[in-house]
């Protein structure tokens, strides 16, 4: 933004170097107006009707008559709101480096060094809540324009400050993919924990948003998650993230051959062309750990099938992508990158606008890329992949 030269009510301009003597010293000043004429204009009063003239060229022609009065108060002149559009600009600069991952401090000695001023934390605070009403505008979008048969959930924690303390805050995700192939954030939220009640708030509010056909849904394996799902998604198949799995299955086993053995046999459980095969591949793997390993293999026993719900997928695609949470699990490395930078989050509010923001521009790049591809004769893989999806 410019800064107006305290010495300008002291020093006229000048647009002529003939100004100027041979001597380096000023000669007397002399402006052409707009209809040729020449005037001197020296000391205040020509720094105040310079501004005069300007606000007068700015103002609506028929403000221009010196004899009518503004009641009505409708003169704004384009000076002023030109500089408001510099504001503006610097506000929406502020609120994308806080976006970006930027802390407040690094921001404040950009904006110094550009501008010369210095940026407060709460100016800061004031540009990005700016984006609260399209924020919460997205979080809230309707979903019932096309179905999401496959579902991907997942949850990390954060340091918020709530209730009057700092404590640790569950966020939750999740992913849609549409019957189209392309995937979405359906939205974020907050609880004080990965439990039933709080899955169920958030599977009651997709459902008022219009979420249908569910058929599939992979996730962690969290007893009040799964009875959220089964009660909401009642016909949807509940897959078992088989990263997840097998790191429950290394703390069953404390030898890292023992390890590695238990990790190739599962993987090769999972490779199997078909489930029978699959459960055929378990049921060998269970018996040859009775004698040295019995309590992983009645662990096997009990929680092997809750892995081979992909199986019901037609696409290879589908199978390979949506047996893991991974794809979340990628994103929520992003997220706290940005996040990293602030630690301790003053509300919830200031969290969800940082992680909306980050899922609605997420969800924009994705809907270039199909994320599977439908099982249909009609579509053209090599061009599937290309076209971006309809806004």
């Amino acid at each position: 933004m410019q800064r107006l030269d305290p010495r300008a009510a002291r020093r006229p301009f000048s647009r002529h170097a003939a100004d100027v003597g041979p001597a380096g010293r000023r000669g007397p000043v002399r402006s052409v107006s707009r209809g040729g004429a020449v005037r001197a204009e020296r000391g205040p009063a020509g720094a105040a009707q310079r501004l005069a003239d300007a606000l007068a060229r700015d103002a609506p022609r028929q403000d221009r008559n010196p004899h009518s009065a503004d009641r009505a108060g409708a003169f704004h002149p384009t000076l002023f709101v030109r500089y408001q559009r510099h504001e503006q600009a610097l506000l929406s600069t502020l609120a994308e480096c806080y976006l970006q991952g930027v802390s407040t401090r690094k921001v404040r000695q950009i904006v110094e060094q550009l501008c010369g001023e210095t940026v407060s934390a709460s100016t800061v605070s004031r540009a990005t809540k700016q984006l609260d009403g399209p924020l919460a505008a997205w979080r809230t979008r309707k979903l019932e324009a096309e179905a999401y048969p496959y579902l991907v959930l997942d949850a990390h924690y954060e340091r918020i400050r709530r209730e009057g303390q700092v404590l640790s805050t569950a966020v939750l995700w999740v992913l849609g993919v549409a019957a189209t192939g392309y995937r979405e954030y359906l939205g974020v939220w907050l609880g004080n924990a990965e439990s039933g009640p709080v899955w169920s708030r958030v599977f009651k509010d997709l459902h008022a948003r219009g979420l249908h056909g569910v058929q599939y849904v992979v996730s962690d394996e969290h007893a009040g998650l799964k009875a959220a799902v089964q009660r909401y998604f009642p016909e949807a198949v509940h897959q078992r993230c088989q990263v997840h799995y097998l790191r429950n299955a290394l703390t069953k086993v404390s030898t890292p051959t023992k390890q590695e053995a238990l990790l190739a046999a599962l993987r090769d459980v999972w490779a199997a062309p078909t489930r029978a095969e699959a459960e055929q591949r378990g049921q060998h793997l269970i018996a040859s750990l009775q004698k040295p390993l019995p309590a992983v293999a009645d662990w096997l026993e009990e929680t092997l099938g809750d892995t081979l719900g992909y199986f019901v997928l037609k696409e290879a695609e589908a199978r390979r992508r949506l047996r893991t949470t991974n794809a979340l699990e990628r994103e929520h490395e992003e997220i706290r990158r940005r996040t990293r930078v602030i630690r301790i989050f003053p509300s919830e509010a200031s969290y969800l606008r940082l992680a909306t923001a980050l899922a609605a521009d997420r969800s924009d790049l994705w809907a270039k890329r199909r994320y599977i591809i439908p099982a249909s004769p009609t579509v053209n893989v090599k061009s599937a992949l290309k076209t971006p999806r309809a806004a």
